[in-house]
């Protein structure tokens, strides 16, 4: 096979690309990562944003060895509480009444890059084509499929999008979606505070959006990470910029202690794709590129990790078969194992956002009684928690 001609193709660089790449080389299947980025951008991208790691995208990381790898830079969720605004502990999600391990893991986006592309560097089975962009993909031909870049063709047999939640191969392979714009805004910062958190994450529910507070590592100060949701109106205007971090210390109200500080803060517009087809012809898409939801309960990622992962195990069931990396029958089987999860995560997350954000008596009592049947009830917080530690599967 020449340099310019690949079984699979993978479009984007990204943490669900890259571990997509990594799967497929632990099956001895070789692929091609091309990104539009050079290898020292991808190395020194400065994303100090965190991710939630759910159980079950752990001990995905720990059989590829990744995990080792991180060098215990990583925070244990022991504990989430969650709650209507600044009221009481609704609901304590434990992880000792699972014993299944910690609910998951805060680890820095940057030392996950870092990681997993030097180990994409170290496997014989991965090529990588840095600096391209794909400006066309032609495959209405199967059998003579390639996408078109600045200098040259790249024929393929499968193309797996990866790039993202503004996906160009998307557009490129015409595969429509549904999009929704929740006119909110995240803000995503760091602070440090006087108490330890002890690996607990908070959850706060307001009418202007949820608050979550995540336990982050630190030997040298007590630290988490935070996700706040507002709405963009609120957000924009010049007397919440001016007062931030007064507004956020009325909704923090001393959790963790005194707020001593809060880092850089960055600010992300939110919205929903969800795309109708999870494969058009040999053009597959996984993760963000996929399906790309609202943050309130942290399961973007792994949702996407979920995807590569079973992708690759169809891709392997193809391989032992003797079949093509496309074979129409398989994929229209890995379809059917993903459209639960993707359908379920997608409209719960898009649901709860509706029902906790935004004022209303109906929807405060709604709020409330939602909340206390939770608590009240084992069965529903334990499979909750198997939900969200991505221990429940959902295949069809």
């Amino acid at each position: 096979m020449t340099k310019n001609h690949h079984e699979i193709i993978i479009c984007g660089a990204g943490m669900i690309g890259l571990t997509f790449a990594l799967l497929m080389a632990e099956k001895k299947i070789k692929v091609c990562i091309v990104d539009k980025n050079d290898k020292e951008s991808l190395l020194k991208q400065q994303d100090n944003r965190t991710t939630a790691i759910s159980q079950g995208s752990y001990r995905i990381f720990r059989k590829l060895g990744i995990w080792k790898k991180l060098k215990n830079e990583f925070q244990s969720i022991n504990q989430i509480f969650v709650s209507e605004g600044l009221g009481s502990h609704d609901i304590n999600f434990d992880h000792k009444n699972l014993k299944e391990g910690p609910l998951g893991f805060i680890v820095n986006n940057k030392l996950i890059k870092r990681t997993l592309l030097n180990e994409v560097s170290k496997s014989k089975y991965i090529s990588f084509k840095y600096c391209t962009e794909i400006f066309n993909i032609n495959n209405e031909d199967i059998d003579n499929s390639f996408i078109e870049t600045k200098n040259v063709k790249l024929y393929f047999r499968m193309l797996v999008a990866a790039d993202g939640r503004f996906s160009r191969t998307r557009y490129h392979a015409n595969i429509k979606y549904y999009f929704h714009d929740y006119q909110q805004t995240a803000f995503v910062f760091n602070i440090s505070h006087t108490k330890k958190h002890h690996g607990v994450a908070l959850e706060r529910f307001f009418p202007t959006g949820p608050l979550a507070i995540l336990p982050v590592k630190n030997l040298k100060i007590n630290q988490s990470s935070v996700v706040w949701t507002v709405d963009s109106g609120v957000a924009n205007d010049d007397v919440f910029k001016i007062n931030f971090r007064k507004e956020f210390e009325k909704k923090y109200n001393n959790f963790f202690g005194k707020l001593i500080s809060l880092s850089e803060i960055k600010k992300y517009p939110l919205n929903v794709f969800s795309c109708y087809d999870i494969f058009k012809r040999n053009v597959v898409l996984i993760g963000d590129a996929c399906q790309a939801i609202h943050p309130i309960a942290g399961q973007g990622f792994n949702l996407g990790l979920r995807d590569a992962f079973i992708l690759a195990k169809t891709l392997e069931k193809s391989k032992e078969l003797g079949l093509e990396p496309f074979n129409l029958s398989l994929m229209k089987s890995y379809e059917n194992m993903r459209i639960i999860d993707k359908t379920l995560l997608v409209n719960a997350t898009h649901n709860l956002n509706g029902l906790f954000s935004g004022s209303g008596e109906f929807k405060s009592l709604l709020r409330k009684a939602g909340l206390r049947i939770f608590a009240q009830s084992t069965f529903l917080k334990n499979q909750s928690m198997l939900f969200a530690m991505g221990l429940r599967s959902l295949e069809a």
